[in-house]
């Protein structure tokens, strides 16, 4: 594609028309020929047709973090699915570059009971539509599927992709890319495929390779720990040559320490040729050898802040706060003690400050740390208000999660519940209940449920023969 043509030093009359040649274009006006630089990605606005358990719907999110709650089923994931479709026609203007598409398990499907058994027939068009703002542009995209044989339909998302286009073509180096990001539940333990792309990438230098690689599987599910080991490693020898520090190295290993308690500092450990983090005492761990919320944690700051200062080299060590986009993360609290959960929003929007994240958590203690801001509640209407005091995890539970009587354990409230009834039934034998006969059963049913607590029934016992 041809680049823009050029704006500067012209009659204000030729200014306008090479604007709206701009906008005929690229769909607007890539902000690359300004002197301010903006790489600005925000989604505002999604709405779905057709996808999954939605038959239309639309959501709006938060600037800085939105958070998506409900019960198994309710479609947190499937909003993740469309979001990464939708930030994904940005990839479609980055040549090389896959972008994601909308896949034939998003289609809805629509319950027929004709016969004897009911069938699952697919509803089409499937369709994802964006509002949001693009390298300073406010814009609305579509992608759209018309039938389970067909493909993804660009024609909606032309204006991302020229926009994406003209910033790349453009080749300037101090010109922002906004990171579009995608973590699904599999992430520590699925190693993304390599593809013949990746493995040359991998061989490259560090110097030779394009910054556009941050690109590349940033919509896969999972991070890879060897791409980690190997960018971080070749930096560390870096420093070791040039005997002194790199700010972007820095500010990786600075991610790792704010994300995982406990941690004092990150470096690169030749001797043990891996990752390792020295925590309070001085004790010394490789990235195998951590737990599993240790290692969650340290991937995911890791592969942030790398993708950022790859694909922003000239920030350096202030790429992971100036760099915008969008991350999305399925399941926040993976592997996450209660205590890390507390901090987790805390942690990521104060070390990436100018990303938008969306995020899926069943944790109340994650729901807890928002203040009600950002909560999308899939489950009902239940959600967060501004009060004086802050809200406990128990009223987070009861009235956002719907959890009854969060106090308590389920077993706990089922015994309690057993024990009323069985005193109901009680009073039917005391009072000569002609039902006499069904009410003995059930109360051998309830004694023979609740076996394991022997305490439990034996006082269930002594009321009952007390009564007979």
């Amino acid at each position: 594609m041809a680049n823009p043509p050029e704006v500067k030093n012209q009659p204000p009359h030729c200014l306008t028309l090479a604007i709206f040649r701009m906008v005929r274009h690229y769909g607007s006006v890539p902000s690359s020929i300004f002197p301010q630089r903006s790489a600005s990605m925000r989604i505002h606005r999604l709405t779905v047709t057709n996808l999954k358990n939605f038959e239309e719907h639309s959501f709006e999110f938060h600037p800085q973090f939105t958070l998506l709650v409900g019960d198994n089923g309710s479609g947190k994931t499937a909003i993740l699915d469309a979001l990464r479709v939708g930030i994904g026609a940005y990839l479609l203007g980055i040549p090389d570059l896959p972008a994601h598409s909308i896949k034939r398990d998003y289609v809805r499907r629509r319950v027929r009971r004709n016969g004897e058994f009911p069938t699952f027939e697919p509803v089409t068009p499937c369709a994802v539509a964006c509002e949001g703002t693009v390298h300073g542009s406010q814009m609305r995209w579509r992608r759209e599927l018309a039938s389970l044989d067909g493909r993804t339909n660009r024609v909606g998302a032309r204006m991302v992709a020229r926009s994406a286009s003209g910033h790349y073509h453009a080749g300037r180096p101090e010109t922002d890319f906004p990171l579009v990001l995608s973590y699904g539940t599999g992430r520590l333990w699925i190693e993304p495929r390599t593809t013949r792309a990746t493995r040359s990438a991998m061989r490259q230098p560090l110097g030779k390779m394009s910054r556009f690689e941050a690109y590349r599987g940033c919509l896969e599910p999972a991070v890879s720990s060897e791409l980690l080991r190997r960018w971080i490693k070749k930096m560390a020898l870096i420093e070791v040559q040039e005997e002194k520090p790199l700010t972007s190295l820095k500010a990786v290993f600075s991610a790792v320490v704010g994300c995982v308690e406990g941690a004092e500092r990150a470096l690169y450990d030749f001797k043990l040729d891996d990752i390792a983090l020295d925590f309070a005492g001085g004790e010394r761990y490789p990235f195998g050898f951590l737990s599993d919320g240790q290692r969650s944690m340290t991937a995911l700051a890791a592969d942030i802040a790398l993708r950022c200062v790859q694909l922003n080299p000239h920030l350096a060590g202030d790429a992971p706060g100036a760099t915008e986009g969008v991350v999305l993360i399925d399941e926040l609290d993976l592997h996450l003690h209660p205590n890390w959960q507390r901090a987790i929003v805390r942690n990521l929007t104060s070390l990436f400050p100018s990303l938008q994240f969306v995020a899926t958590t069943h944790s109340p203690f994650i729901v807890q740390s928002l203040d009600g801001q950002g909560l999308i509640n899939l489950s009902g209407s239940g959600a967060l208000e501004e009060r004086s005091e802050p809200y406990s995890v128990e009223d987070v539970a009861e009235e956002t999660m719907g959890v009854e009587v969060p106090q308590r354990s389920k077993q706990f409230l089922e015994m309690e519940a057993a024990a009323r009834r069985y005193y109901r039934l009680l009073d039917e034998l005391s009072d000569g209940d002609p039902r006499v006969g069904k009410a003995k059963a059930e109360l051998d049913e309830l004694e023979e449920r609740f076996a394991g607590n022997p305490a439990y029934v034996a006082l269930l016992k002594f009321k009952r023969a007390a009564a007979e």
